[in-house]
């Protein structure tokens, strides 16, 4: 009899039943190695005193419990300033030791971009997607590689992961795909035309109704969220009872 199938997700009851039949080995998928570098002179680790003009660092520990609750072995998580140099040498390490880099801030038009600045001149990419949040995003195969770049407001480097990086992830990892489901609105909503909105929802009952705040700095909205409302670039508004799509957290 077949015992347990190919994809399976190993937990202690599948060791159970491996061990009680005698099975010492089977062929397994490894975890993906991850390597996180969030970028940006203003960030401050938590525990820290906060500074005029600081921010607390956010998008490592997010961007990393990510990966890791998607399959991932994340094996590197480090804070970069607004340094080229030091960008280039904590890019060297990660890339060595990691299959898939995640990068958080410098892609956009600020004058610190070191995330750009570095990638670019080595065959990286940058583009502003039509999507919100999440619009600059970029991406760079290093040393074989591959680097995913995404925008440093905490809310669209999460919304980034989500959209670009997560079906890849738990692919690579055997995992099952995000779930992704069409639910009824329980209010109407509006949106803005030409951009794909990704919005923070909230599941009540068999229907889904947004969450307060949609600005790319508002973590604490992120936090109250079930799901993402994926509403397409051509719709500006909904009505309570249409369907949407939407995609769990």
């Amino acid at each position: 009899d077949c015992l347990l199938t190919a994809g399976t997700v190993l937990a202690a009851r599948h060791i159970a039943a491996l061990a009680a039949v005698g099975l010492t080995d089977i062929p397994v998928r490894a975890r993906p190695r991850v390597a996180v570098i969030s970028t940006g002179s203003e960030l401050v680790t938590a525990g820290e005193v906060l500074g005029p003009g600081r921010i607390y660092n956010s998008n490592g520990p997010a961007l990393a419990a990510s990966a890791a609750a998607n399959g991932a072995d994340v094996v590197s998580v480090d804070h970069c300033h607004d340094d080229p140099d030091e960008f280039a040498t904590m890019l060297s390490y990660a890339v060595r030791v990691a299959d898939v880099v995640f990068t958080s801030g410098g892609v956009s038009k600020g004058d610190f971009e070191v995330v750009k600045d570095t990638l670019q001149p080595r065959g990286g990419r940058f583009v502003s997607v039509a999507m919100q949040p999440g619009g600059p995003q970029g991406s760079a195969v290093i040393d074989g590689v591959p680097v995913l770049t995404f925008p440093g407001n905490p809310v669209s480097a999460l919304v980034s992961f989500e959209v670009f990086a997560r079906p890849a992830l738990r692919a690579a990892a055997g995992y099952p795909p995000p779930v992704t489901e069409m639910l009824p609105l329980a209010t109407d909503l509006t949106s803005i035309a030409g951009k794909r909105q990704f919005l923070r929802g909230v599941l009540d009952g068999r229907t889904v109704r947004p969450a307060a705040g949609r600005g790319s700095h508002q973590v604490a909205g992120l936090a109250a969220a079930d799901v993402l409302l994926d509403i397409p670039a051509d719709t500006v508004s909904l009505e309570a009872g249409d369907l949407v799509k939407v995609l769990t957290l």
